[in-house]
């Protein structure tokens, strides 16, 4: 009641209450705790009240700028410059206190703090702002959480306008004032065009950055060049004020200097008024000379000397003057040699080494720190050193406080060995210090479970309080040397001095073999907490260079060996690790190859007892190591940047994404502008820039590090780009387009230069430079190659013919000596890039289209992609094939590139994913690929459902025992083109055919030879056939628009072919008693024969308003039913050949299949709708809802033989199971297809299930009780388009896009010895589980009550992966299965480690 809700009012009355809740927005707190989590805003980058100005100084400036921001009008940029050390930073910190109510953010570039990005620096100040004002912190955090991706963004513009300008529009109406201060602008990295400084200055300077009017940004910097360049773009933009310009600096220097230095609350002050004026005037306009003095006077100095005498000594030394940018070397130096025993040797070399680590170390480090850090005996040598020098570095009085210069100008004089001199500090000792410091650090605080994880079937993301779980289990030291011990070893070993020590190189490679051999596990755990493992290839490539760089009496192939197995397992287990660390022991151990160095590194440290157990031995590593996923597009071109660190794929959904190539991770968010499908991409050959061509006919050009587009779209083709390329230089760019031109255009300026270069007749679909950037090569869909003159655009000779076809793709090799290109006459050629002669001959082996082909770094090998959905390698000299085709796709391969070492290839498809490949180990690896090579067409069951036939795209037909699983003999050959439709004899003992080559096949289902010759009579394509219930008479319908009846002994046509349909021939069954045929066509009509006369009985039976897809007779063949793709479906009286009642509508797209139930009543049908629908076979009506479930067309339903069931298949990759009489679905979905079911089929019994696909296999389900059933029948190299069990159970038949047969037998799935075979543990079994697209394999937990994740499997093995409900799978690759039975898992994840290793340190 509402009175609940006022519990304090009193003498009111509530009139027909309405109480409306209203939660309002989320608390500030949670507000804030979510930015910090998602934002990382980067610490000691705030304002420091510690580091205003004294009062009473610098008050004109202070003035001046308060004056700025307390205007409503004028510029909202202003720019406070002037020379290191005169006080910038100092004012910068005055006005963020003066104005805290206004301050919403606060940033100070520094140059030693790693962090202190320009990307980093605009998350951090869109956090400020969003915890400042929470109405800017709701509408932040909504677009976060709108687009997640965003945080990984590297974009400057991006980043500035989504995280800072777009929320910052919520205030655009207020009176409150905001001001953002960045400070040290110059130190936001390095100088380089289109850089992310770069972009930075551009969007503070060029007056646009739309802000709202109350927005005010205040920014300090040095007057370095970039800096003066973009203020002086945009002069009324911006506001500017010199240091130099500033009045009063002498007196405010005074001031500061008395403040410090002289009498303060009585007590006796260390200078006098006059020694404060000289030391006043000594300074010149620079505060830093004069907090240096100070700080010196007032801390440690030499033992022996009194305060005035070393003011004496600063005394003399020379005035600073303004434009010397040396100007405070001498006061430094003095500072030094105040602080040190400078005659000491000893003294000084703990300086160097101290000073080394400091100054070399990738990010500050505190004392503490540094000092666990030290591999010595001397626990006091930091402090030593450091004690005395609190005048020049900050971070000396707290052991915690990170240590870092109080100015750059420190850090450049000590890097000056002509400036510092004695003081010089040598980088290289620094890293090697801290390269042997931070190995000393892992040996010793290494070990299993570093994060200390409780459980194995959570995310890192999901845990709660992980970041300050492990500030607690990783130390600062840790963490450091994780991250950077790699980059300290690099520099250490590249120095000409230290190659020279055999004995410490010997003793190095000790400790990595040590380290690499003991602790890379426990390492690559850390990286992976702190989503840092892409540091681990970054060490194994260092090591190797190191290794390949050794003289060659010195090997360790051992090592060697180890890193290139660390470099492919991050590639494949990256992105596991860093999703839950606990899965690099826990899914890595079972897939990692038992001849591998890594396989002995797992033995080591895990207990081979508590692992999960594969059934496939693993030899190599698997050919396909990273699958990019991402676009909602088909794939269209991939390429490897210059680096071969990153990826670039362009995709139809029209964007463009870069990937880590080592991890899989996309950088960044989506590079977007193109208005429609990107056709090619390529890196520029520094790998700074991307160019792009698209169907909207333009080309791009991009910025590869930010993702932003520069300047404006290249246009000038007519129609869609094809393709581009730069040249070797980076200076032009060639194009290919389908308005059967190329063009060259300055890649500078986007200008074209000249005219276009024309000569083909047709579309031209790929271009390429040739190496010295002199000649360009185009292939085009008038089947030939042209070369062309780069400079002049004139054609060179005349064109290479010799394709049957389109030429698709074509390549320079890298001596620029051969050309290769790819057609879709399915072939490959090679030819001479100077005579135009063919090399050779074609090279022959895709059994479809080649979509790409180019040339492997050393010209030795050619890659190449197809229709067929496999990349093939081949000997460039000989043009033999390398191995075995790389399997993995589901769909068109339409790109592939070998990487810039050879050693990997990317592939890009129509499946929508990108594929890594290892390049050396795609030969042979495991069993041959047996079986179709196409789509599987149809499958079916033989009468007795002891076999199953299936059919492919590949010309095949093969016979399975449905038992075991093994093929029964050899492919049945015999059509020249795809089998459509096939069939097994009511007595199980023929087989017919029906093919694309227009014969029908008649086959002996146990030997699986031909029965006499080819069935001919049709002039088109086969599209059905069927025997009759004695199995005597064969009818067929064909794409020629009539149906023939065969006798089924003879094979001879009986009478002539059943004439009048007037289009293609879709469908036909014969009547339960054989004495009809009835027959659904093209033409929208429905049509009964006679079956032994061939005469039409009756007329046309029309109604339809599109092509009849599916006709069936009742059981009691007194009816008949058909489906349309005019959505609805109809049921006809078999003997007057009159409508039964109304179509039966409700569905609400085409009708692709329908089917009586066995007792006549119902009918089932299929939709493109995505819904199956269930009618009453006499009145017409639907029967209770539709049946909805599928996310994509159904494309196959069936009844169960005893009505009660029915099962789908769909384009969704999944088959259903619904209960007949209440609509509802019957468990989950039944997935392990990687692409559409076409067929589906109950075997006699209604027990089992077997489903066929577009991703070449057969796979049978368990419709009771989900217990598997064997291994996968193997064999299928084709779509399975149609499948079906034997009457007598124990069979399979399947059709395939093709003309073999074969038979096989699958094996029982072999389990532990455990009773329950399918129980995982006491919580969940296998009938929970289901994997995902990425591989992971969820379970239901049942006394947890949610979903967990339990083991991630490699992506090459889960389309043949075997867990119930799936009994098994017919496939070319061998199936597998999982023994999960002694698996540490959950909880009990720890046992998996042996946790023996001994730390040893050389």
């Amino acid at each position: 009641m509402a009175t609940e809700y006022f519990r304090e009012a009193h003498d009111f009355t509530v009139n027909n209450p309405t109480l409306i809740s209203y939660s309002g927005p989320p608390p500030v707190e949670d507000i804030q705790q979510k930015l910090e989590q998602k934002l990382k805003p980067v610490a000691d980058t705030w304002l420091d009240k510690n580091k205003v100005c004294l009062e009473g100084t610098r008050e004109d400036i202070i003035e001046r700028i308060s004056q700025w921001i307390n205007s409503p009008n004028g510029s909202q940029t202003l720019l406070l410059c002037g020379e290191a050390g005169t006080g910038k930073s100092t004012i910068s910190h005055t006005i963020g206190s003066k104005f805290e109510r206004e301050l919403g953010a606060f940033f100070g570039f520094n140059r030693t703090l790693a962090a202190g990005t320009p990307s980093n620096a605009l998350r951090t100040i869109a956090y400020r702002l969003g915890i400042k004002f929470s109405e800017i912190g709701t509408k932040l955090l909504a677009k976060i959480e709108d687009n997640p991706n965003l945080l990984e963004s590297n974009s400057i513009v991006e980043l500035w306008e989504t995280l800072i300008v777009g929320p910052a529009q919520v205030m655009a109406n207020s009176a409150q004032q905001v001001l953002i201060i960045i400070d040290a602008l110059d130190e936001s990295g390095k100088r380089e065009e289109d850089g992310p400084r770069d972009k930075l200055l551009s969007l503070l300077f060029n007056g646009e950055h739309k802000l709202p009017q109350n927005f005010h940004v205040f920014i300090t910097s040095r007057p370095e060049s970039d800096v003066i360049e973009y203020k002086d773009l945009n002069p009324p933009a911006i506001q500017v004020q010199h240091m130099r310009d500033i009045k009063g600096t002498h007196a405010d220097i005074y001031q500061y200097i008395c403040s410090r230095m002289m009498m303060k609350n009585r007590v006796s002050g260390k200078l006098n008024e006059h020694q404060c004026e000289k030391l006043a005037e000594r300074a010149g306009e620079f505060f830093q000379w004069a907090y240096i003095v100070c700080s010196s006077l007032s801390g440690q100095g030499k033992g022996g000397m009194t305060v005035k005498q070393r003011y004496e000594c600063f005394i003399n030394l020379n005035k600073p003057r303004s434009d010397d940018l040396r100007a405070l070397d001498e006061i430094y130096e003095f500072i030094f040699k105040d602080a040190m025993a400078v005659d000491n040797e000893d003294a000084m070399k703990g300086y160097r080494s101290i000073m080394s680590q400091v100054l070399a170390a990738f990010e500050p480090l505190s004392q503490a720190t540094l000092q666990k850090l030290q591999t010595g005996d001397d626990v006091d040598t930091v402090s030593s050193v450091l004690s005395f020098l609190g005048s020049l570095f900050t971070g000396i009085s707290q052991e915690d406080i990170e240590v870092r210069p109080v100015h750059t100008s420190v850090l450049n004089f000590l890097l000056d060995k002509e400036r510092s001199k004695k003081f010089w500090v040598d980088l290289q000792q620094g890293h090697e210090l801290l390269a042997k410091g931070s190995l000393h650090v892992m040996f010793r605080d290494l070990h299993f479970n570093m994060g200390q994880l409780e459980s194995s079937y959570v995310m890192n993301s999901e845990i709660k309080d992980l970041e300050t779980k492990l500030s607690k289990s990783l130390t600062p030291e840790i963490k450091y040397a994780c991250r950077w011990w790699d980059l300290h070893f690099q520099n250490m070993w590249q120095s000409d001095s230290w190659v020279k020590n055999m004995k410490a190189i010997g003793s190095w490679v000790k400790n990595l073999e040590n380290f690499f051999f003991h602790y890379s596990l426990y390492w690559m755990e850390v990286l992976g907490l702190m989503k840092e493992i892409h540091i681990a290839s970054r060490t194994a490539e260092h090591t190797i260079t190191f290794l390949d760089n050794l003289k060659d009496n010195m090997e360790y192939p051992e090592l060697k060996k180890c890193m290139t197995d660390i470099l492919q397992f991050i590639r494949i287990f990256g992105k596991v690790i860093t999703t839950s660390t606990p899965h690099l022991y826990l899914s890595g151990m079972p897939f990692v190859p038992e001849n591998s160095q890594l396989h002995k590194v797992f033995e080591n440290c895990c207990n081979k007892q508590q692992k999960a157990v594969f059934s496939r031995q693993i030899n190599n590593w698997p050919d396909d190591q990273v699958i990019l996923m991402g676009h909602t597009g088909r794939i269209t071109a991939v390429a490897f940047s210059p680096d071969g660190k990153n990826i670039v794929s362009g995709s139809s959904d029209d964007s463009i994404r870069i990937w880590n190539a080592d991890t899989g991770e996309a950088i960044g968010d989506p590079l977007e502008g193109n208005l429609d499908e990107v056709s090619s991409v390529a890196f520029s050959p520094d790998g700074k820039r991307i160019v792009s061509g698209s169907e909207d006919k333009s080309i791009r050009i991009w910025n590869a590090d930010t993702g932003e587009a520069i300047g404006d779209p290249l246009k000038g083709h007519s129609s869609r780009v094809t393709s581009v390329a730069f040249s070797p230089d980076g200076k032009r760019i060639v194009s290919g387009s389908w308005d059967d031109s190329i063009r060259i255009w300055n890649a500078d300026t986007g200008e074209a230069i000249g005219d276009p270069l024309q000569g083909h007749s047709h579309i031209v679909n790929s271009v390429a430079f040739s190496p010295d950037g002199k000649r360009i090569v185009s292939g085009s869909w008038d089947k030939s190659i042209r070369i062309w003159n780069a400079d002049t655009g004139e054609a060179i000779g005349d064109p290479l013919k010799g394709h049957s076809s389109w030429v698709t793709s074509v390549a320079f090799s890298p001596d620029g000596k051969r050309i290769v290109s790819g057609s879709e006459d399915k072939s490959i050629r090679i030819w001479n890039a100077d005579t135009g002669e063919a090399i050779g001959d074609p090279l022959q082996g895709h059994s479809n289209w080649v979509s790409s082909v180019a040339f492997s770094p050393d010209g030795k090998r050619i890659v190449s992609g197809s229709d067929d959905k496999s990349i093939r390698i081949w000997n460039a000299d000989t043009g033999e094939a390398i191995g075995d085709p790389l399997q993995g796709h589901s769909h068109i391969v339409n790109s592939v590139a070998f990487s810039p070492d050879g050693k990997r290839i990317v592939s890009g498809s129509w499946d929508k994913s990108i594929r890594i490949w290892n390049a050396d180990t795609g030969e042979a690896i495991g069993d041959p690929l047996k079986g179709h090579s196409s789509w599987v067409t149809s499958v079916a069951f033989s009468p007795d459902g002891k076999r199953i036939v299936s059919g492919s795209e590949d010309k095949s037909i093969r016979i399975w025992n449905a038992d075991t699983g093994e093929a029964i003999g050899d492919p049945l050959q015999g059509h020249s083109s795809r089998v459509i439709s096939v069939a097994f004899s009511p007595d199980g003992k023929r087989i017919v055919s029906g093919s694309d080559d227009k014969s029908i096949r008649i086959w002996n289902a146990d030997t699986g030879e031909a029965i006499g010759d080819p069935l001919k009579g049709h002039s088109s394509r086969v599209t059905s056939v069927a025997f009759s219930p004695d199995g005597k008479r064969i009818v067929s319908g064909s794409w020629d628009d009539s149906i023939r009846i065969w006798n089924a002994d003879t094979g001879e046509a009986i009478g002539d072919p059943l004439q009048g349909h007037s289009d293609w021939v879709t469908s036909v069954a014969f009547s339960p008693d054989g004495k009809r045929i009835v027959s659904g066509s093209d033409d929208k009509s429905i049509r009964i024969w006679n079956a032994d006369t061939g005469e039409a009985i009756g007329n046309p039976l029309k109604g339809h308003l599109s092509r009849v897809t599916s006709v069936a007779f009742s059981p009691d063949g007194k009816r008949i039913v058909s489906g349309s793709w005019d959505d609805s479906i109809r049921i006809w009286n078999a003997d007057t050949g009159e409508a039964i009642g109304d179509p039966l509508k409700g569905h609400s797209n085409r009708v692709t299949s329908v089917a009586f139930s066995p007792d006549g009543k119902r009918i089932v049908s299929g939709s493109e709708d995505k819904s199956i629908r269930i009618w009453n076979a006499d009145t017409g009506e639907a029967i209770g809802d539709p049946l909805q479930g599928h996310s994509d067309w159904v494309t196959s339903v069936a009844f169960s033989p005893d009505g009660n069931r029915i099962v789908s298949g769909s384009l969704d990759k999944s088959i259903r199971i619904w209960n007949a009489d209440t609509g509802e679905a019957i468990g989950d979905p039944l997935k392990g297809h990687s692409s559409r079911v076409t067929s589906v089929a109950f075997s006699p019994d209604g027990k089992r299930i077997v489903s066929g696909s577009w991703d070449d296999s057969i796979r049978i389900w368990n419709a009771d009780t989900g217990e598997a059933i064997g291994d996968p029948l193997q064999g299928r190299s084709s779509r399975v388009t149609s499948v079906a069990f034997s009457p007598d159970d124990r069979r399979v038949v399947s059709i395939l896009q093709g003309s073999n047969t074969t038979s096989g037998n699958y094996q029982s799935i072999k389990h532990s010895q455990n009773p329950h075979p399918y129980l995982i543990n006491q919580y969940f079994s296998f009938y929970s589980c289901h994997l995902d697209d990425e591989g992971w394999l969820h379970g239901w937990h049942s006394d947890l009550g949610f979903s967990v994740i339990i083991i991630w499997i490699p992506l090459k093995f889960c389309p043949t992966l075997v867990f119930p409900p799936t009994h098994a799978i017919i496939s070319q690759n061998s199936s597998c299965t999982l023994d999960l039975h002694n698996f540490a898992h959950g909880k009990d994840w720890i046992q998996c480690s042996r946790s023996n290793v001994a730390p040893v340190f050389r």
